[in-house]
């Protein structure tokens, strides 16, 4: 009998975890045995989709279209989002991740993608405005990419990356526009702290911040068979052994994250909810502290924090 994707996906994330070079060594797995490397178009939709609604949240809650400095936390191994808020206007975008995980052959993908969408014309239904000038800037980066690197090809299109722990941030000028995509899941609750005060340090007054996180079983993801509230039935003890330092999940629900932003002295200025009512989790035997939680808390599946500071 064959184990179950999800189980073997932990193991496997469980034993690189340990190993030197984690993030390197999930890169290679990815690209040469999984083939999880490869943009697919919905991948690309959706991080589109993304971007515009962060720059939805910036137009409702600053009224700024153009010349802004955006922030991205966990660009991650494409830069979709970065990408569309440079197409949008933004003046200087700074990525910020605990690893260097850009390669210029993912970056490559990810211009290839972004110029697609261009040329169908969905970037232009999608995001409030693009900018046609730097349409052809996208074009020259991508025939540069590989022959400059992943680091300076985003250099030129005004891009800084900032590799490190995000609470020691410290940036020359204050930051207009602070985003992250499902990515807030992914960190200890006592990080998670100090990287929201660290922003609310780098921001000024009118920077917007606009953080969507899912809250689901990522682990859903590739095996049909689990749940997306199958990581809610473990208990603390059990759910150490499966989760790892590679993807962690830190099983937070909504009124968790309010309360570390409170702990943060960042406000929460809009909470928008997705799908997922406490009729989804009829028939589950949820683990302590889930149990005792708000029903609408815990099947909540996803959620978008909005700050004006």
């Amino acid at each position: 009998m064959q184990p179950r994707k999800w189980v073997a996906k932990a193991v496997l994330q469980k034993a690189i975890s340990y190993l030197p070079q984690a993030q390197r060594v999930n890169h290679l797995f990815q690209k040469y045995v999984t083939g999880g490397t490869r943009l697919t178009p919905e991948f690309t939709r959706k991080r589109l989709e993304w971007a515009a609604l962060h720059l939805d949240s910036l137009s409702r809650h600053d009224g700024r279209t153009a010349d802004y400095h955006a922030l991205e936390l966990g660009a991650g191994w494409f830069p979709i989002v970065p990408l569309c808020l440079y197409l949008h206007g933004a003046r200087t975008v700074t990525l910020c991740d605990i690893d260097e995980l850009g390669r210029p052959e993912l970056t490559a993908q990810a211009l290839d993608a972004v110029l697609g969408l261009a040329r169908s014309g969905e970037l232009g239904e999608t995001l409030p405005s693009v900018r046609g000038d730097r349409i052809a800037d996208l074009e020259a980066a991508r025939r540069e990419v590989m022959r400059l690197g992943h680091r300076a090809t985003i250099e030129r299109l005004g891009m800084e990356l900032r590799v490190g722990d995000a609470r020691e941030l410290r940036l020359a000028d204050p930051v207009d526009l602070v985003t992250s995509n499902t990515v807030l899941e992914h960190i200890d609750p006592d990080v998670l702290v100090g990287i929201l005060a660290a922003f609310r340090r780098n921001s000024a007054p009118g920077t917007v911040m606009s953080h969507l996180v899912d809250l689901c079983d990522h682990y859903a993801y590739v095996d049909d068979s689990v749940d997306v509230y199958q990581f809610l039935t473990f208990s603390e003890r059990r759910w150490r052994w499966i989760d790892n330092s590679l993807q962690p999940m830190n099983r937070l629900r909504v009124h968790q994250y309010r309360e570390l932003y409170a702990a943060a002295g960042v406000p929460v200025t809009e909470e928008v909810r997705g799908d997922g009512e406490p009729a989804d989790l009829a028939g589950l035997r949820l683990a302590a502290p889930f149990d005792a939680m708000d029903p609408a808390d815990v099947a909540c599946k996803s959620v978008l924090f909005v700050t004006r500071f």
